[in-house]
């Protein structure tokens, strides 16, 4: 017999490391979905059924769009919320000289060679404490909030994945 997805949401609250709170705050963006779960849970014994098959394809769709919007309100920061930005520094000219030269060396681009100076940097930034705590925390709940919408849409997918066999 096939689990519910009552029990794969269920049994994925109790696997996770991470607080119920955060948990069930993720597991949310699936959740709004449960009624169209359940029904394509009753009607998954008729395999044939075309019809079936655009309305997985269609709440697929509609959960990874929760899913999606719930990450990008994670950056109440800016009014878009991109995975990456593009961000614009002027460096003096050695500096500049010196990167060019690294990124030859390595057979890299220029913008990795500076990203990882950034990333570094912020790094031994937040260790040492330069960076205010009221952003480190900020951070480190953004970063929890998107390892639980990530965990919760691998425990969709891998439920979802019965509807396949």
């Amino acid at each position: 017999m096939q689990r519910s997805w009552g029990q794969a949401r269920n049994d994925w609250i109790k696997r996770t490391s991470l607080s119920d709170e955060l948990s069930l705050w993720a597991i949310e963006s699936i959740s709004k979905h449960e009624k169209e779960i359940y029904s394509l849970d009753e009607r998954s014994g008729n395999k044939n059924l075309p019809e079936l098959d655009e309305e997985l394809k269609n709440l697929r769709r509609a959960i990874k769009h929760e899913i999606t919007s719930k990450e990008n309100s994670l950056d109440d920061l800016s009014l878009n919320t991109p995975n990456t930005y593009k961000l614009q520094v002027s460096v003096p000219s050695s500096l500049n000289y010196l990167m060019k030269a690294w990124a030859a060396a390595e057979g890299r681009d220029l913008s990795s060679i500076a990203l990882q100076c950034l990333e570094t940097g912020l790094r031994a930034m937040k260790s040492t404490g330069s960076i205010p705590s009221i952003a480190i925390e900020r951070y480190d709940i953004a970063c929890e909030k998107r390892i639980a919408l990530a965990e919760a849409s691998s425990a969709w997918e891998m439920y979802e994945s019965k509807f396949s066999n």
